[in-house]
């Protein structure tokens, strides 16, 4: 460390660079951190004052009853980089991740040092950044903090992207409980169990290679102490490790945590983990923890037979046993213990927008002056879940369409709601399945949704009727016409106050989609929840469906039919909530 400039104060004008000048060059330290393990542990320095000014574990750890000597401070828990990131926020303010996995470091440090607002900017990073690729990791992360709406939206991901979580490389090395949490879910888009099942035999596998790493060092240790045992396992103490619920018996640290209570006792008999046969079988039976939630009753006897049943994780009578299940509903011939009996396919929940027999027309209300109509790309493989229109432009002196409020005031007028600039994003609900109900008076629909970030709703999208016999038809000709329709919408929040209101009226044609835009946008903000009603006022056929539950639009994720929700088939009625951000 060389020696500092002088007068270096005189090119600080700022406190926090004054803070970074002394966390940088160390100058009047009174302590210091080992941060890792040999052989990548350093030392940083650090001022006592500085650090329980920021946390009140260091200042109990420098200045309360228990104080730290003067010797070094180990810090083992805790991963380099994110200890550098940690004491960077405490001396300047400066918050700085580049990955997930520092968010997670980070945070986790945040934690144990009672750092709550840097707690709150990691996960708020977390949220940005979960990807199917993460999502697990993300969900361990949550369920390990206790942060039950990051936990929930982890798995609406996993839910809606269940074949690209499966197929990641990451998801080899989650835990097994989180495997088992992903097998229990009732909703998963994947094709077959087959892609569940394929998924075990790969985690099975890694799982395999990571215990033979972490069983061997103990088992050198132990040498050194007492004689080795290794005797094989019987298929009596095969049925004795039924149960395994964590992953985490089999660690390394639970491991070495064996070892060395094994080193201060060499009298002690040997132990179960330093029998190799042993330890492979009880892993086995762990991952069949996982297995046991597969529903392989979905499955086609060729589909059973091809794949799982060739497989080393049944043995020859579970097979049969589920085979047998399979071609009959009333064989004689029991389950395997623990197997699901569920002969019902997961849900699907995620599909695409509007299909492509239904275009979508935008009527911007509440005066409608003109009609544009949005088709379905023909050329995309695939259903897009979102309809975005390019930003306003602020070039030139061109002010946006609508001014920027105090989020906190809730509502503002648009004073420009029928500019064509306008950045529409459409949350579409994809219809799981289709149903038609007869509107004889008033039918009334609603529907509750959270968001997981601050957007501004500006509308809601519905469909018009089906043609019927008494307008002329399901024909061309019938639905040529169209009719007049009327309808009023809302917008509530969780206590039932009414945040936005409108009404429409206008001749429509019949099985399209209507944008109905609020006269004014509303604030809304995540992890709250918020209802959207609305009221159709003609008789006749009206298209509803249950709808998928959870949607994501850009990079914003809704979930529907929080709490108390409305009837599932007639919220169908509400296709799409219109929105900025």
């Amino acid at each position: 460390m060389g020696a500092a400039p002088t007068d270096w104060q005189l090119e600080c004008t700022e406190l926090k660079q004054r803070g970074a000048y002394l966390l940088q060059s160390g100058q009047w330290s009174d302590c210091t951190f080992l941060v890792g393990t040999e052989p990548n542990q350093v030392v940083l320095a650090g001022h006592k004052l500085i650090l329980a000014m920021a946390s009140p574990v260091f200042e109990a750890m420098f200045y309360g009853g228990m104080a730290e000597r003067n010797e070094s401070i180990p810090i083992v828990d805790v991963q380099i980089d994110a200890f550098k990131a940690l004491l960077e926020y405490i001396y300047t303010g400066n918050i700085n991740i580049s990955s997930f996995d520092k968010a997670c470091e980070l945070c986790y440090g945040a934690k144990k040092y009672m750092l709550p607002h840097l707690v709150k900017e990691c996960t708020r990073y977390l949220w940005s950044d979960l990807y199917p690729r993460n999502a697990c990791r993300a969900y361990e992360f949550a369920r390990l903090f206790e942060e039950n709406v990051l936990m929930e939206k982890c798995i609406q991901i996993i839910s809606t992207n269940t074949k690209e979580v499966l197929n990641d490389s990451s998801f080899e090395e989650v835990e097994l409980n989180t495997v088992i949490t992903v097998f229990s879910l009732d909703h998963l888009n994947v094709d077959s169990e087959l892609d569940l099942f394929e998924a075990a035999v790969r985690y099975a596998k890694a799982l395999e290679k990571r215990t033979e790493r972490s069983v061997s060092p103990p088992r050198e240790c132990a040498s050194e102490n007492r004689q080795k045992s290794p005797v094989p396992s019987t298929s009596q103490e095969k049925e004795q490790v039924v149960n395994v619920d964590s992953s985490a018996e089999s660690s390394p640290e639970t491991v070495m945590d064996t070892c060395r209570a094994s080193d201060s006792d060499t009298t002690a008999p040997p132990i179960e983990h330093n029998k190799k046969p042993k330890t492979e079988h009880k892993e086995k039976v762990s991952i069949r923890s996982a297995v046991e939630k597969i529903r392989f009753l979905t499955l086609s006897p060729q589909q059973f037979a091809a794949g799982p049943a060739r497989s080393a994780l049944l043995s020859e009578s579970e097979a049969f046993a589920v085979l047998m299940n399979i071609l009959s509903t009333s064989t004689d011939v029991p389950l395997p213990a623990g197997f699901s009996t569920s002969r019902v396919p997961r849900k699907q929940l995620i599909g695409g927008g509007p299909p492509c027999n239904m275009p979508t027309f935008t009527v911007d209300t509440p005066s409608p002056v003109a009609v544009e109509q949005v088709w379905c790309a023909p050329e995309l493989s695939r259903p897009q879940p979102c309809v975005t229109y390019p930003r306003p432009s602020r070039q030139d002196g061109v002010r946006a369409p609508y001014s920027i409020p105090n989020p906190m005031s809730g509502l503002v007028v648009m004073d420009e709601m029928h500019s064509n600039n306008m950045h529409k994003i459409y949350c579409q609900r994809a219809i799981v399945q289709h149903t038609d109900c007869l509107n004889t008076s008033a039918l009334d629909c609603s529907v509750t949704f959270m968001v997981d970030k601050n957007i501004y709703v500006l509308g809601v999208q519905v469909p018009t009727q089906a043609p019927s016999e008494e307008s002329g038809g399901a024909g061309g000709a019938g639905g040529a016409g169209g009719y007049s329709e009327l309808l009023y919408a809302h917008l509530l929040d969780a206590d039932g106050a009414r945040l936005s209101y409108t009404h429409y009226t206008n001749r429509v044609p019949y099985r399209h989609l209507l944008d109905i835009m609020f006269n004014r946008r509303v604030y809304i903000q995540r992890n709250k929840v918020y209802k959207v009603g609305i009221v159709f006022n003609k008789v006749g056929w009206y298209p509803m469906g249950t709808c998928a539950q959870q949607v994501a639009a850009e990079s914003v994720f809704f979930n529907f039919g929080i709490g108390h929700s409305s009837d599932s088939v007639r919220d169908g009625l509400i296709r799409s909530i219109i929105f900025t951000y």
